[in-house]
């Protein structure tokens, strides 16, 4: 009885740990997650005003993909991004790497709690937010025509 026991929860840490390496970020292979590297990622306030990527405005299609990014240069502890399209009848998906080109994750409209053309997110990391480059994927997840958008 025990064995049968013993065999089940290894099976179930099996899946667990299965489930766990394949990240949010559209099935890419990853085992390592967000909070691994010390990230703590929330929906944004609209009264944030921590340092986040300046304004880029852009155009996307369905299954397109546009890339972004920012260079943080600084130390900072903290930084927002804001994906603004505002029409609710299309929907963005927005996947963001910090500058190892991690994926700390995949983000949809609702993300922030609000289906509003807007995905806005606070990223934050008690020892710091890496310096580097980090890249913003931007995918038409379900655009009728062309959507404009910032970031």
């Amino acid at each position: 009885m025990n064995r049968i026991i013993m065999g089940f929860v290894v099976f179930l840490l099996c899946i667990t740990v299965a489930g766990a390496s394949v990240s949010d970020c559209e099935n890419e292979v990853s085992l390592i997650s967000a909070s691994d590297l010390g990230y703590k990622i929330i929906p944004a306030e609209m009264s944030d005003s921590d340092i986040g990527i300046k304004s880029v405005y852009d155009t996307i299609t369905q299954g397109e993909t546009n890339w972004h990014s920012k260079t943080v240069s600084t130390n900072i502890q903290s930084m927002t991004v804001n994906l603004n399209w505002g029409d609710t009848s299309d929907s963005l998906r927005l996947s963001i790497y910090n500058p190892n080109n991690y994926c700390i994750g995949t983000y949809y409209d609702s993300a922030d709690g609000t289906i509003n053309g807007r995905i806005r997110i606070y990223i934050t990391n008690s020892n710091g937010i890496e310096k580097g480059t980090w890249k913003y994927k931007v995918y038409g997840y379900s655009v009728s025509g062309t959507e404009d958008y910032s970031i």
